[in-house]
């Protein structure tokens, strides 16, 4: 059951636009890279020493979003310029996952392009169709118990939030889970964190170690 889910929201990672690729790919920005930028891009997203102890473990991307309904898609950044990203790693630890990814932008006007086609993409609807597609075939059941956005405080000048809850049932277990997915921007910088939480006999992660890693990873848009 974990291991469908698990591939299946390592692809809503690529979704989401946090997982990295082996090359540039049609809609990707432009890539002008340069090591200030690459190091604050670095420095945002989530670091293996931000998780604390555990056995966190280093999940492979992967860059196919291949049968995503349409409106799942990335948006088209060709136009754009990225000077700095980071997308890996992300990591794992017995059905909870902690995603990430940051990109520098050559300028504010660019960010706030890229910000405003981010946006329309219907992230808690393809947050569904992840865990149903998921489930499809797996012999779980999957029923849908929340979505909407997380009450939290604004943690920058733009920013969203989107979670759906779920209770998964299986031949050996009923599990409750959950998606969080953080959007913030600040300046010329994005960062995007994903986690995702199942229920015991997994081994969760609380709603106040989620919203301290939004936090950490939007307070280190500011330089």
């Amino acid at each position: 059951m974990l291991g469908r889910l698990g591939l299946l929201l390592l692809a809503f990672a690529v979704l989401a636009g946090t997982a990295s690729a082996a090359g540039s790919k049609a809609g990707d920005p432009q890539k002008r890279h340069n090591a200030a930028d690459e190091a604050w891009a670095e420095a945002i997203r989530v670091q293996r020493s931000d998780l604390g102890a555990g056995d966190w473990r280093v999940e492979a991307s992967s860059d196919d979003d291949r049968g995503a309904p349409k409106q799942c898609k990335d948006p088209d950044f060709s136009d754009l310029v990225e000077t700095g990203s980071a997308e890996d790693p992300d990591f794992s630890r017995n059905g909870s996952f902690v995603g990430s990814g940051s990109i520098v932008f050559q300028n504010e006007r660019q960010l706030a392009t890229a910000w405003k086609r981010l946006v329309r993409t219907p992230f808690n609807e393809c947050i569904v169709w992840a865990f149903r597609k998921g489930a499809a075939g797996s012999g779980t059941d999957i029923r849908i118990v929340s979505s909407g956005p997380i009450r939290i405080a604004q943690l920058a000048p733009r920013f969203r939030t989107g979670r759906v809850t779920v209770v998964i049932k299986g031949p050996a277990a009923t599990v409750k889970g959950r998606l969080s997915f953080y959007f913030a921007a600040r300046g010329r910088a994005s960062v995007m964190l994903m986690v995702l939480s199942f229920g015991k006999p997994l081994t969760p992660i609380s709603e106040s170690f989620e919203r301290r890693l939004a936090t950490l990873v939007a307070n280190r848009l500011r330089r």
